[in-house]
This record gives C-alpha cells, sequence and structure tokens, in this order.
C-alpha cells in the first residue's frame, strides 16, 4: 500500500507539471521495482490508456485518473482482489506498453485489425461516431459524403483507420493527438468536420465551450468498446468477463455510465437532443453488458454442462432433431392495449421438452441455435404453427397479432424471407415479426430490401428489447419500425429509477414521433401499469398482465374478454 501511494502520488505530480505528456513508459521505469512486484504477486490491475480522452478515461485537475473506464476498472479491481493502478499518457505509447505487457489493459473499441494483436474482454458499451460541424454546414448521411473535405481526426484512432480506408479520393484528413482537440480544429477553421465519438463530442463542445457546433450526421462507425489485454492473457480475459458479470447483475456499469456519460448534455444539438441523450444510455451501456453475457453463455453451451463437447454437439442434434420432428413446443404471452382494456394479440414463445433432459430453459438453446446457424429454420417453423393456430382466433377490430421473433440477419437469407412470405399467404394477415438483435446486422442492404416485400403483404415488424440490442438507435433507422417493444430490464425498476423514467419516457415520445407503437414487457405490478399508462405506452405484457399460456387457454381468454366486454 505504500508503494500504491508513492507511484500514484509521483504518477499525480507528473500530471500537474506535464498535463497530457506522461508517458507510460517512462512513468514505469521510474518506478519499476514496486510495479513489478505487485504485478508478480498477481495483486496489481494495470490499465493504460490516454491521458486526454474524457469522459471515459482523463487525468483530472488534481492529476488523478479518472473516468468512466477508470471507475469501471476501479470496480473490476476491487470485485477480483486486486489494487488498481493507472498509467495515462500518450495514446501510443499506451499501445506500445500493452503490447510490451507492462501494463495489463487498455479500453479502446474493437476492430478486425486489433484483434489479431490484443485479446478482448466482453464489450463495456457499444459506441458510434458522427460528425460534428458548425450549424450552418450540410448534413451528410455518410463517409462517402465527405469527399472535398478536411475532416479532423485522432492520430492512429478508429476514425483515422477507417478514413484512410476510404476508397474515394479528396478527403484530407487533420491528424491530432487526442479526439477532444478535433473538434476545436473545426472551430478554429483547420477542418471542416470532426468524426468523434458521440460522447466525446458532446464533451469537447462543453468543455471548450464551442458555440453552434452541432451533429451532423447519423451513428457512425459502430464498435463494441472493450478492455483490451495482451495475447498471453487469456486468464485474465476470462477473470474480467467474470468480474463485469458480476457487476451487471448489480447494476454497477449502469450507474457509472448515468453518472458520467448518460447526463452529459448534448447542447444545442436541434429537436430530439434529450429523448437521444437518454437512449444512447439505453443502447450503450445496458445494450453491450445484455450482448456479452447471452453471447459467452452460448459458448459455454457448446462446451460444458449440458453442451460439453460433444454433448454440445448431441445437443444441438437433438435440436435439429426436434424441429424437423415438429416435437417443439410454444405458449403464448398475451399484451393488452392499455387504452382499450382490450386483448392486442399475443406474443409466441418457443418451449422445449427434451426426452432425456426434461423442460430446457430458452436461453440455453435459442443463442445456441443462432451460434450453429439454425434458428431461422427453428423460427420459420414457430412461425408456421402460430400462423396457423392463429385461424382459430375470434374476429376483432383491430384484428388480433401474432408475433414471432426472428434475428435480423434471418431476413437476408432469401430462402428464409421466401417461406415466410409464403406462409403468411397461406395462412392470412395479423403476422408482426419482432426482430432481435442478437449480434451485428450482417448484410443490411439485403435486410433493407426485405422490408418492403414484408410490408407489401402487411406483415409488421417490431424492434425487440429496445436498448438492450446489439445497436438499436443504428436499427431504429435501418428497420423503420412498426412497434418497439421496451426491454424488461427498464421496466421492472421504472418506479425506483429515475434514470429508467427518463429512458422510458423519452423511448415512447421518440416513438411516437416516429409513427410506432409503444409495448412494454416485463410488467408485474399494476403501479407499474398506471404509470406505463399514465407515460403514454400503448400495450404492456408480463406477469401482472397474463403469464404465458398454452393456445388452447388463450383461445379461452380471449373468449372470456368478449363476454366480459
Amino acid at each position: 500500500m505504500v508503494w500504491q501511494g508513492m507511484h500514484e502520488g509521483f504518477m499525480r505530480s507528473c500530471a500537474r507539471r506535464w498535463p497530457g505528456r506522461v508517458s507510460a513508459a517512462w512513468l514505469l521505469l521510474l518506478l519499476a521495482f514496486p510495479a513489478a512486484a505487485q504485478a508478480q504477486s498477481g495483486q496489481a490491475l494495470r490499465m493504460g490508456g490516454d491521458a486526454g480522452y474524457p469522459p471515459y478515461h482523463f487525468i483530472n485537475a488534481d492529476g488523478e485518473a479518472d473516468g468512466f473506464d477508470v471507475a469501471l476498472a476501479r470496480a473490476v479491481a476491487r470485485d477480483l482482489g486486486l489494487q488498481p493502478h493507472f498509467v495515462l499518457g500518450e495514446w501510443d505509447e499506451a499501445l506500445d506498453a500493452l503490447a510490451r505487457g507492462e501494463t495489463d489493459i487498455v479500453p479502446m473499441f474493437w476492430s478486425a485489425e486489433r484483434e489479431q494483436r490484443y485479446l478482448f474482454t466482453q464489450p463495456i458499451l457499444i459506441r458510434h461516431h458522427v460528425l460534428f460541424g458548425p450549424r450552418s454546414s450540410p448534413v451528410l448521411q455518410s463517409l462517402d459524403a465527405l469527399t472535398g473535405q478536411r475532416v479532423a481526426v485522432q492520430r492512429a484512432g478508429l476514425a483515422w483507420e477507417a478514413l484512410r480506408k476510404q476508397s474515394g479520393p479528396g478527403v484530407e484528413l487533420v491528424e491530432l493527438d487526442s479526439e477532444s482537440s478535433t473538434l476545436q480544429a473545426v472551430a478554429d477553421g483547420r477542418a471542416d468536420y470532426a468524426l468523434a465519438p458521440i460522447g466525446i463530442g458532446y464533451h469537447a463542445i462543453h468543455q471548450f465551450g464551442i458555440r453552434d457546433m452541432i451533429a451532423l450526421s447519423p451513428p457512425l462507425l459502430e464498435r463494441r468498446y472493450v478492455f483490451a489485454a495482451h495475447p498471453d492473457r487469456a486468464d485474465l480475459v476470462a477473470r474480467i468477463d467474470g468480474s463485469l458479470d458480476r457487476l451487471r447483475e448489480r447494476g454497477v456499469p449502469h450507474e457509472l455510465y448515468v453518472k458520467w456519460i448518460g447526463n452529459l448534455s448534448p447542447g444545442e444539438t436541434g429537436p430530439g437532443a434529450a429523448w437521444l441523450a437518454a437512449l444512447l444510455a439505453a443502447a450503450t451501456a445496458a445494450a453491450a453488458l445484455a450482448w456479452g453475457w447471452r453471447h459467452r453463455r452460448a459458448a459455454a453451451l457448446a462446451r460444458d454442462g449440458s453442451g460439453a463437447g460433444a454433448g454440445g454437439r448431441a445437443l444441438l442434434n437433438d435440436l435439429q432433431e426436434a424441429i424437423d420432428g415438429d416435437r417443439l413446443d410454444y405458449m403464448l404471452q398475451p399484451k393488452l392495449d392499455l387504452r382499450s382494456g382490450r386483448w392486442a394479440g399475443a406474443e409466441l414463445l418457443v418451449r422445449w421438452d427434451h426426452p432425456t433432459h426434461g423442460p430446457i430453459v430458452p436461453d440455453d438453446f435459442v443463442q445456441l441455435a443462432e451460434q450453429a446457424q439454425v434458428a431461422g429454420p427453428m423460427n420459420l417453423h414457430l412461425l408456421r404453427c402460430g400462423l396457423q393456430q392463429r385461424r382459430h382466433w375470434p374476429q376483432a377490430d383491430p384484428a388480433l397479432c401474432l408475433s414471432v421473433n426472428i434475428s435480423a440477419n434471418d431476413l437476408a437469407d432469401p430462402r428464409l424471407l421466401e417461406e415466410i412470405l409464403r406462409a403468411n399467404r397461406e395462412f392470412g394477415p395479423g403476422l408482426m415479426l419482432e426482430i432481435t438483435e442478437t449480434d451485428a446486422m450482417r448484410e443490411p442492404d439485403r435486410v433493407a430490401e426485405a422490408l418492403p416485400r414484408l410490408r407489401e403483404q402487411g406483415i409488421l415488424i417490431s424492434l425487440d428489447d429496445f436498448g438492450t440490442g446489439h445497436s438499436s438507435l443504428v436499427n431504429l433507422r435501418r428497420l423503420a419500425p412498426d412497434e418497439l417493444k421496451i426491454d424488461k430490464s427498464f421496466v421492472t425498476s421504472v418506479l425506483s429509477s429515475r434514470s429508467d423514467q427518463a429512458i422510458v419516457t423519452a423511448t415512447i415520445a421518440m416513438a411516437h414521433e416516429l409513427g410506432a407503437t409503444v409495448t412494454a414487457e416485463g410488467v408485474e405490478d399494476e403501479a407499474t401499469r398506471r404509470w406505463l399508462a399514465e407515460a403514454g405506452c400503448d400495450m404492456v405484457q408480463g406477469f401482472a398482465i397474463a403469464m404465458p399460456m398454452s393456445p388452447a387457454d388463450f383461445i379461452a381468454l380471449l373468449g372470456e374478454s368478449a363476454g366480459q366486454q
């Protein structure tokens, strides 16, 4: 502890004298003995990074490491019983120190090139860049529109990498040492646009007091934001992933996000700024952590337990046989229209009663099916079963709707798309596809081509679990859904969490502006239902509304409701 105090005190002293120029290698050299001793004893978690990268990691006015990444790394270190150490200096030096094994982790954006050099933890956030510029500048929809423009970027950063790959000529890069300074370069007239992460850009606008600087593009360069480690530190990555799961269960990352990033005011960003700030909190902090948990759970099933090695392949074979043999079952969870008090339809929920293992929780086989790329046929089989059963539902005005989950990537498969359209023609209207965001959309152009064909047949599109998918804001623009479903992680705590109230209220307002309805999942008590009704939510589902039930029970429920009305 004495050495730790000396180490951090010396770092603070250096940071005061040479802000933004503290050399990671120099500090580590001067403090080699204590740092090495703690590293060898396994008692330290050493994070490197950029000294000027607020609000994520930076040296504050007191010469101390600060920011979202620093706070999260401290929480991870406490959870693992380690002492946190922070070495923030020049970005290039941070990468070199990580490559030499002189630091343990560095927060950074994922990229395919970087994945060749580092090991990555589960995502901390899903982050986007945006083009910032003067209010009078034209709005640009993509990086391809930057021909002939001077664009400020951080040297060796993600934006720098992306623009150097642009095939079109005429983009002049203004290379700077930090992402915050890219907006100042635009304000000084040295660049036409700055391509920077959204949070960094808003922070710089307020930090530098830049007037009339606004976001002039949709979110771009969607990337996972992770802790990177040396390729030889797979053990450390596994430990950090376990820690992040435990912290997520306690809500720690969400609280840190709201403190450091979610409360950032976007400034004068035009209409919708308030809900954009709130939705960024939903679409990044909670989203990335849910993504990481789901994918590791599916990977675990492929390795151990009921999915150990050959056992995992056996489970997958059993699932394929259940699909082919029509042995998968399903239940229906009713959806209630809050305005009319009538049932609006139901969501189809898959169930599997394994002949040996008994009932298997959907989370334990759906992700496995998606990894093995058999989820599409499974969902198509369930869709056909649900539509066939829907024929027995009573007539209603408006018509009752059957919601079926499907991955966005399945819509890029021409054969699956044709089968969905054929089933809808065969069994009649009333189908809503709930698009799940279990992974990045691999072929967004093909998905975009599929949407008009689906809508021509009256098929509605719902964006499921909004706020926890891989990139909800981007897919909101791509899919133009008829319905947004607010994930239950925001609904269950909406009565006690002001941040969740802001997110839910903002989502409802935004969806209505876009002409979409809103369904809240996970409603577990009457007080929550009343709050959602007062907030303008359109529909709800959850245990307080109706438990999942068999198709026969759902028909009986509809009959009872019709009689009462």
